[in-house]
């Protein structure tokens, strides 16, 4: 009976354990399957640095508004700088100077001289240093060193030269030739040879700064007139000076001074602002201003620049309306030779527009862009 039990329950026993097994080991398989640690990650790459973005500050420039056409006609404008050049407003034609010659992208300050027509004034390093002569159908000529050159009234060029602080200042002619001579200690740049004699200023440093204004003897360098003690030169012409005193307070006058008398008048500036340039009209009467625009600073906000018309009698300022000029820059302001038109030039990044404008009428553009460097540019209107 033993015997039998043993034989008769160990089949089933062995299927069930079998069983059992293979149960177990399926909820391992899924244990395992459902708990198991995952792989380990690559670590990331990290990501790409995203390349900065490179803000350029646009180039400030000017805001000019006005009637973009043709100018009056008879009024022509002489453009020196870069590749000197003239202006017809009228017809819009811009033709070089005729007989002047220089080469292409040539730096040049060109003066008229009356009958004498216009010559050019070059600097130029080789082959030998200092200002160059250029005159309608010549060669140029060495004129003299580096220093201060204007027109002298009686056909000569007059030339203020600086060594070892000693100013030389000679009247030369066309043909170099030495009319008269002085020296004088100290720096000294004449600014206009009038009737009533050169006016010059007198720097207390060699490297400019604060200027003693006088009125000298063209010939012999003797004191006429002591015109006053100036920060800055805003105009000159035959008959005044227009200037801004030294060592004054935020609100400071432009004075304008006669050169035969010495009377002298101060006018107050719109927003008691200085202004950079100025040009007396033919008559007169009016003195142009241009006033630089301002950055902004802790105290004020930034403000455009303008150009205007100062009435000497009435010390009435028009502003040129739809003008506005950046920080640091302003327009070059002259007249027409009749004094109907003010004329400015206004500076564009690489590039000179010219405005006319009378009080009373809308600003006029001429439809030209000059090209060339506009920081070396001067206008005038050719007489």
């Amino acid at each position: 009976m033993t015997d039998g039990i043993a034989d008769g329950g160990d089949g089933p026993l062995r299927r069930r354990s079998a069983a059992a097994l293979i149960v177990v080991a399926a909820v391992l398989f899924v244990f395992v399957l459902s708990h198991r640690i995952p792989a380990a990650r690559p670590p990331a790459a990290p990501p790409a640095p995203t390349p900065e973005r490179q803000v350029i500050a646009p180039v400030p420039r000017a805001d000019l508004f006005g009637s973009v056409r043709a100018g009056p006609s008879g009024l022509r404008l002489l453009v020196d700088g870069t590749d000197p050049k003239i202006v017809d407003a009228g017809t819009l034609a811009v033709t070089p100077v005729p007989g002047l010659r220089l080469r292409p992208g040539q730096t040049a300050r060109v003066l008229q001289f009356g009958s004498a027509g216009l010559v050019a004034l070059v600097p130029r390093d080789r082959p030998r240093g200092g200002i160059y002569l250029v005159r309608p159908g010549q060669s140029p000529m060495l004129l003299a060193g580096w220093g201060v050159y204007v027109p002298g009234r009686d056909g000569t060029i007059v030339a203020a030269t600086y060594r070892a602080g000693v100013t030389t200042v000679t009247g030369r002619d066309f043909d170099r030739s030495v009319r008269w001579k002085w020296s004088v200690r100290g720096m000294v740049a004449p600014l206009r040879d009038t009737p009533v004699g050169l006016v010059v200023a007198q720097y207390l440093d060699a490297v400019g700064g604060d200027a003693v204004l006088l009125l000298l003897d063209r010939q012999t360098g003797v004191v006429r007139r002591s015109l006053g003690h100036a920060s800055h030169v805003v105009a000159t012409d035959d008959r005044s000076i227009a200037w801004s005193p030294a060592r004054c307070d935020s609100d400071c006058l432009v004075t304008v001074t006669e050169l035969a008398t010495g009377a002298a008048r101060g006018y107050r500036m719109p927003g008691r602002r200085e202004p950079e340039k100025g040009a007396f009209s033919p008559d007169g009467q009016r003195l142009a201003v241009s006033f630089s625009g301002m950055p902004a600073n802790s105290r004020t906000p930034a403000r455009p620049g303008f150009a205007g018309i100062l009435d000497l009698r009435t010390s009435a300022v028009i502003s040129v309306p739809g003008l506005a000029t950046p920080p640091s820059n302003h327009a070059d302001v002259t007249w027409s030779a009749d004094g109907r038109w003010l004329v400015l030039g206004v500076k564009w990044p690489e590039e000179e527009l010219i405005a006319i404008w009378r009080p009373g009428s809308e600003v006029i553009i001429l439809p030209l862009a000059l090209p060339g460097e506009p920081t070396s540019a001067t206008l005038a209107a050719l007489r």
